[in-house]
């Protein structure tokens, strides 16, 4: 009896524990390009990547985003987080990091203001389609404008094409605005010379943005709505890069039941501390 009972809870405990999720590290210590793919926006010009110091210094001056992407990857749900310092913004900027990567589309997360020209930081979720470098989706819905509710899809966008650009930046950094895979809210800028820690949750539809452990953009992505899309975004690989800076990342981590282990941890990927640019060797 006492053996059957031992059984049974053994049983019980083994279905209680969760699926084990794979964990992809890169610390950037001696790194090389071989996993990786650089995916631009607009197909720009190759961007600089390089290892210096144990990081990954990077730079992409102009305003098309510019990403390494894992390459041969198809993963379904995720987290994923990694360092980052802004060294110099050149204008406008933006530092990104992405989600479900394939050949035309990325879910995309920017903080900066580059997209939609905002004079304001920004940080944005959106579907973009990188050789064409538009944002893919219905026309933002800005929630202060209720008359917006009442109207059909074709007449909607004739109102936005009508819109001053100035009104239309006003409502956001004013509100915000949400639509089906759109999401923008107002954000300062990543601090310059400082670390700062991004993390990207990806869940089914749900993605949820946080930097410095506050989670500071959320939404749900219904791909079924985009007819048109001509590849699936359910599933596709990880990319960071930016857009108008020159930065370092490093500590990427990125654990999930599709993910598979890989490369070892120097530090602990918990965001480094802020004040450690005094101790980096610049090469400028």
């Amino acid at each position: 009896m006492r053996f059957a009972i031992l059984m049974i809870g053994g049983i019980l405990l083994f279905q209680t524990l969760p699926v084990s999720a794979g964990t992809f590290l890169e610390t950037f210590d001696n790194f090389n390009l071989k996993d990786w793919e650089e995916v631009s926006e607009r197909n720009a010009p190759a961007g600089e990547w390089r290892d210096l110091n144990g990081e990954l210094h990077a730079e992409s001056k102009d305003n098309a985003i510019r990403m390494l992407v894992i390459k041969d990857a198809a993963w379904h749900d995720y987290e994923v987080e990694l360092d980052v310092m802004p060294l110099v913004r050149h204008g406008r900027g933006h530092i990104v990091i992405a989600a479900r990567v394939n050949q035309t589309y990325a879910v995309i997360f920017a903080i900066g203001n580059i997209f939609w020209n905002t004079p304001s930081p920004i940080v944005s979720g959106v579907v973009l389609n990188l050789p064409m470098g538009q944002i893919v989706g219905l026309p933002l819905f800005f929630p202060r404008i209720d008359k917006f509710f009442k109207m059909e899809l074709a007449e909607l966008n004739e109102v936005f094409n009508r819109l001053a650009r100035e009104e239309v930046q006003e409502e956001i950094l004013k509100e915000g605005a949400s639509m089906n895979c759109t999401t923008v809210l107002p954000r300062s800028f990543l601090k310059t010379r400082e670390w700062s820690h991004l993390k990207l949750r990806v869940d089914q539809e749900r993605f949820t943005l946080s930097v410095n452990g506050e989670d500071v953009l959320s939404f749900t992505c219904l791909f079924d709505n985009f007819a048109f899309l001509e590849e699936d975004l359910n599933v596709g690989s990880v990319g960071f890069g930016l857009a108008g800076y020159t930065a370092r990342f490093d500590n990427l981590k990125i654990t999930g039941e599709d993910v598979p282990n890989h490369g070892n941890l120097s530090v602990q990927p918990q965001g480094k501390l802020t004040g450690t640019w005094g101790q980096i060797k610049s090469e400028q």
